[in-house]
């Protein structure tokens, strides 16, 4: 061991089960960039790290002395008796110890373990999960924030100008991260969003700390970080090194909870904590703030998982991993600086060969969500090869009224399902009969759904190049140059009578361009 211990000399003392005062009969050891957490078979040690970085500062020992009394003291607001207070590690010049020989050279934090099959994240994963535990977290969250006292100090964290420094720090690294984690257009419409709306929200904003609604809350509030067993919810591992980060809204606070529990597809579990802390906390309709919030702390994560994605000491399967989670954060981001958090049903929709399947399946990629098709549908309630044309006669019969009617109702049905999980779903389908789009209509409004329609157009030369590509491709649509007729194939309503949001697009331009200049300006505006 080197004459004064590093770290590695502490991993390797806390990975040793004789170190230990309590027996033991295995260690497991967990890295962080900012800590070591030792794992045995009923406590748990943490360590922090001799690091300093733009957002902490654990560069000496007194530091992170009071680092660790921050963290047992914040944390034990939502956990009673978890953390068991903090021990010194000695060094006698030869060996490291628990024991009070030689000089405090470290601090762990010690607590007690938690059983990993009731932490929230683990029980979320049940297909039976009992809505009950979600009231108990309500509660407890209430509790919390109810009772957590504001100060002008503390608010002074929620200005405008404290939030836009948060928010530039959240997007500076945007344009090393496009192409790697983020694409393009996310980057370009997620900062729109979040800039946007600072802007446009100063007086709502402003009024939030008038109103009482700054607190010191927890700052990294997620599914992870909650475990409920025996009717006892524990929440812990709240920000200690960031007064800035931790003193915020309680609705950033809570945004932060709902956009995790959003992107491991709980939307139920969302929607039900959302109301029921909602209903008691605020008597305005913050919906709009909370997305703004929810696309802050989707970035954090993306912004997280994309510095650990770079980390080249790391395995090549741990980076890519990381990058994977990184890329669904912000497309979750984007979902939500485009969309909104309200559930929505996207039908690209129009004439055969106009495109709507390419606008499809490109939106989809950009916001991380299902393409549901009405062709593919078709084929395989058929049963038939999706890329197998039928001959003329067996053709006919797939495309008989009441064959298609059987595969817009299975489409709508599958659609409706994939909000209830995803909050979120595209269609892909021609929808030349009205009545379909208007069936589709009236069980949206039953979900409580929006329902965007973006039809697809394109010149009969531009349809005729396509159709006969796809002499030479193999594609699931059987739609031929030899089947085409123009008056046939077009929509002959107006789609603006039967919904609410929808938009006419020339595929004639780049999808990326249609996206960009057409689509996104719509849905935001």
């Amino acid at each position: 061991m080197a004459s004064v211990p590093v770290l590695v000399d502490f991993i390797k003392f806390l990975s040793d089960k004789t170190s230990y005062d309590t027996p033991t009969e295995e260690v497991s050891i967990l890295q962080t960039h900012i800590s070591v957490v030792s794992l045995t078979g009923q406590f748990v040690y943490k360590l922090k790290k001799s690091v300093l970085f733009d957002f902490l500062d654990f560069s000496t020992l007194t530091k992170r002395l009071f680092y660790c009394q921050e963290e047992v003291r914040l944390n034990q607001r939502l956990s009673t008796d978890l953390y068991l207070g903090i021990l010194p590690i000695y060094w006698d010049g030869n060996k490291l110890s628990f024991r009070a020989e030689g000089e405090v050279v470290e601090y762990v934090i010690k607590m007690r373990r938690l059983s990993d099959e009731n932490l929230l994240i683990n029980r979320l994963k049940s297909p039976d999960f009992p809505m009950s535990l979600m009231d108990l977290l309500a509660n407890r969250l209430l509790t919390f924030y109810q009772n957590t006292p504001t100060s002008p100090e503390i608010s002074a964290f929620a200005s405008i100008e404290s939030i836009k420094t948060t928010m530039l720090e959240i997007t500076s690294d945007f344009p090393d991260s496009t192409g790697q984690t983020l694409s393009p257009l996310a980057a370009r419409w997620i900062q729109t969003a979040l800039f946007q709306f600072i802007e446009r929200n100063k007086g709502p904003l402003e009024a939030r700390i008038q109103l009482g609604k700054i607190i010191e809350g927890h700052g990294d509030l997620r599914s992870e970080h909650v475990h409920i067993e025996h009717n006892t919810v524990t929440v812990y591992d709240c920000i200690e090194f960031s007064q800035r980060l931790r003193c915020l809204d309680w609705l950033n606070d809570l945004a932060f909870l709902l956009m995790d529990l959003e992107y491991r597809h709980c939307y139920p579990q969302a929607a039900y904590l959302q109301h029921k802390l909602l209903a008691v906390l605020e008597k305005d309709d913050v919906s709009l703030l909370l997305n703004f919030y929810k696309i802050y702390r989707a970035c954090v994560r993306g912004k997280v998982d994309t510095i650990k994605f770079r980390e080249t000491e790391v395995s090549t399967e741990v980076r890519l991993e990381s990058q994977q989670k990184a890329v669904r954060y912000f497309q979750l981001a984007f979902r939500y600086a485009v969309l909104g958090s309200m559930s929505t049903v996207i039908v690209c929709m129009g004439g055969g060969a106009t495109g709507k399947s390419t606008l499809a399946t490109a939106l989809a990629n950009e916001f991380g969500l299902s393409v549901l098709s009405s062709d593919i549908i078709r084929k395989q309630q058929a049963g038939v090869d999706l890329y197998k044309r039928l001959p003329d006669a067996e053709r006919a019969h797939l495309y008989e009224a009441q064959v298609t009617e059987g595969v817009y109702q299975a489409l709508a049905e599958k659609g409706l399902a994939e909000i209830d999980k995803f909050g979120a779903v595209i269609l892909d389908a021609t929808y030349r009969n009205k009545e379909y789009l208007k069936q589709l209509r009236v069980v949206c409004e039953q979900k409580g759904g929006r329902l965007v329609v973006i039809q697809t157009m394109a010149t009969e030369k531009t349809i005729r190049e396509r159709l006969k590509k796809r002499e030479a491709e193999p594609t699931i649509s059987d739609l031929r140059n030899s089947d085409y007729v123009a008056t046939r194939f077009e929509i002959e309503y107006s789609i603006e009578d039967y919904v609410d949001f929808s938009i006419k697009v020339d595929t004639q331009h780049s999808i990326e361009t249609l996206i960009n200049d057409d689509i996104i300006p719509y849905l935001m505006g």
